[in-house]
């Protein structure tokens, strides 16, 4: 995944929420299209050695978990799904996107939790087998 496609992905909640932000001024959107640009170029500064590691390891989590949930070993998939988002959260790599993210959080401070919520309309947890 190259960085101009990572950055993307990491902008599209951004994105999205600006466009609901209806009364979001236009020195605001300024404002906010400025931290966007200070967040991509930090992106930039990203080991990109680093991020295709990342990515590779991601893909091999992602087989894995596609695997197990396919031999019907949820909890194990669930395990190991989670295990990863832990090891990730605590990585160098995360460590760096999230401090180029950080100004972005404070222009828009009422984001979703997350693009792809962790729980059912019920509030029920998702399982990543039902993903």
């Amino acid at each position: 995944m190259n960085k101009h496609l990572l950055i993307s992905v990491l902008l599209i909640p951004f994105t999205a929420s600006a466009q609901n932000m209806g009364g979001m001024t236009e020195a605001q959107m300024q404002q906010l299209m400025q931290q966007a640009q200070t967040m991509q170029n930090c992106m930039a500064n990203i080991d990109q050695s680093e991020m295709e590691a990342f990515q590779q390891k991601a893909e091999a989590m992602d087989t894995e978990v596609k695997a197990l949930c396919a031999a019907g070993k949820r909890d194990a998939a669930m395990a190991r799904a989670m295990a990863f988002g832990k090891e990730t959260a605590q990585s160098n790599i995360m460590q760096d996107m999230k401090k180029c993210g950080e100004g972005m959080k404070h222009m828009l401070p009422n984001l979703p939790k997350t693009v792809h919520p962790t729980e059912d309309i019920s509030g029920k947890p998702r399982h990543i087998c039902d993903e």
